[in-house]
């Protein structure tokens, strides 16, 4: 695996400490409470390009703790209706069903894990970003890449907040204790700014590639993709008006963006769709930004950096060493598990079509192997398990922990990005063959495969639907389900039509966790809640 991922841990203690509610740090290490070590500190650390890339690698780690490997299939999957909390009963984790029934409250334990790990992420990278600019002797153009890198990450960081909080407070330097209360911005605006600002400026000085060590890194196209995904998150197809994200036109912004990742000869689909998801395939052609694995010793926390998403995604049997969460709901659901009677209304499983080789990559069902055992309807209340992300239990370095990387954007959502946006500019011809890029790799992962066929709608209306539907079985359990319903506008009548009771103009975002409330005056708590 890369290096940088091996030295992550050293420097968030630098700089002094935080005080106040708005970052701390996760798991069950007092962040707040912890002195500096040693001898370092602001004056004496922050003085050679090995502080520099330390200090770096810090602002990284969040990434791998808790939003990317638990919250993006609690928000994106469960709540989105794709899968059920699952595990053995619902005491186990209950907190989940309060998001998946709509019933979530401001005091939910996830909220502020959420909202912690974030801002912990973003307080590390203002530390590269106020810190690193006066080191002296250091290399301008690697001092430049690290900037680039620190502000690629602060705006994934505050996009992760912004998609599931909305306004959100704005902190672009180390606080000093008396500027810990900061307010959320009058408009959703101001963050949209910050992130394409910090892209923008991270896009000219990011290189295309890394080799060795650095493999994983941002790179420039890493940037354009997040600053296209930011930009066409603030647009809105005609008629809409039930989203909160919706601000302005961009689609073509989105267009020249996606084309300029499109034509720079860096990035393709994998051949295989299921290569996407083992460890030989991390870091391909296909992923163009992930959150590196490393395989450990760590369990509920992920504290020695391996990611748990194996673990809460297995089957939780005698042989199998999961838990069981977030299974998939399909046609041999028992009716009305949950209590939920409509719960298999357009359920994910059918939502693939039954020729589709992405169903049997994505889904475990009954007849199908997994660690040399035959699945069984009986090891998921739902019938079935997620299949993706699932690698052989001899490949883990711990029950726990697997080295496998999350994807958080890769080559096939740029092409389905630029798909849409071409679609809502009416250009559907050129539409049409962004998506059909997609669905072609899809049918030929499986030899003999007779679908999915390509798209020839003309209908703009008809391709949009297309479209989403094209995102929902390629992108199926990578999080995204939830937030795709809200920017469209669909989550109210796909979410209702599932006995999913999603209020408009409450849940299209979470809420404020209420120890922030309490803790800062300045915050105002989202409508509803």
């Amino acid at each position: 695996m890369i290096n940088f991922k091996k030295t992550i841990h050293l420097s968030f203690v630098i700089g002094g400490l935080i005080t106040g509610g708005l970052v701390l740090q996760a798991c069950e290490d007092e962040f707040l409470d912890r002195q500096p070590l040693s001898e370092l500190t602001t004056a004496n650390f922050y003085t050679t390009a090995d502080d520099a890339l330390a200090a770096l690698n810090a602002a990284y780690d969040p990434l791998q703790w808790d939003v990317h490997s638990r919250m993006d299939w609690i928000f994106g999957d469960v709540v989105g209706g794709d899968t059920d909390k699952g595990s053995t009963d619902d005491q186990d984790y209950a907190e989940i069903l309060q998001f998946q029934n709509f019933t979530q409250v401001a005091t939910a334990p996830l909220l502020m894990d959420f909202w912690s790990q974030s801002y912990d992420g973003v307080y590390r990278t203002n530390l590269v970003l106020e810190r690193v600019p006066p080191i002296e002797g250091m290399d301008e153009t690697l001092k430049a890449r690290i900037l680039g890198e620190a502000k690629f990450l602060r705006a994934q960081y505050y996009f992760d907040l912004v998609k599931a909080y909305g306004r959100v407070p704005i902190i672009t330097k180390v606080l000093d204790p008396d500027e810990v209360f900061v307010p959320r911005p009058a408009s959703i605006a101001e963050n949209w700014a910050l992130i394409e600002q910090d892209l923008t400026e991270a896009i000219p000085v990011l290189p295309l590639t890394y080799g060795g060590a650095d493999v994983g890194r941002a790179t420039k196209g890493a940037a354009q993709a997040l600053l296209a995904k930011a930009k066409l998150w603030q647009s809105t197809p005609e008629g809409c008006s039930e989203t909160p994200y919706a601000t302005t036109d961009q689609y073509e912004e989105v267009v020249q963006l996606t084309n300029e990742i499109i034509n720079s000869g860096v990035y393709s689909l994998l051949p295989n769709y299921p290569d996407l998801f083992t460890l030989a395939g991390e870091n391909s052609s296909e992923h163009i930004f992930s959150v590196q694995g490393v395989g450990g010793t760590g369990g509920w926390a992920n504290e020695n950096d391996g990611l748990a998403l194996n673990q809460w995604l297995s089957p939780r049997t005698a042989d199998i060493s999961g838990w069981g969460f977030s299974t998939p709901i399909g046609p041999n659901t028992p009716a009305g598990y949950g209590g939920n009677p409509k719960i298999k209304v357009n359920n994910i499983y059918e939502a693939f079509e039954p020729c589709d080789p992405r169903l049997e990559y994505s889904i475990l069902e009954p007849g199908d192997v997994i660690n040399g055992l035959t699945y069984d309807a009986s090891w998921a209340r739902s019938g079935y398990s997620i299949q993706k992300f699932l690698i052989p239990e001899s490949e883990l370095t711990g029950a726990a922990n697997s080295p496998l990387n999350i994807p958080l954007m890769r080559y096939a959502d740029v092409l389905l990005w630029n798909a849409e946006a071409l679609n809502e500019l009416g250009r559907t011809a050129e539409a049409l063959e962004s998506l059909n890029k997609v669905r072609a790799r899809a049918r030929e992962s499986m030899a003999g495969a007779t679908c999915p066929l390509p798209a020839t709608t003309t209908s703009q209306a008809e391709l949009r639907d297309l479209i989403i539907q094209e995102r929902r079985v390629e992108l199926a359990f990578e999080g995204h389900r939830f937030f795709d319903l809200v920017r469209t506008c669909r989550a109210s009548e796909v979410l209702n039509a599932m006995g999913r009771p999603f209020q408009v103009g409450k849940h299209e975002l979470f809420p404020i966790p209420q120890a922030e409330l309490d803790r800062n005056p300045e915050l105002v708590q989202n409508p509803g809640f």
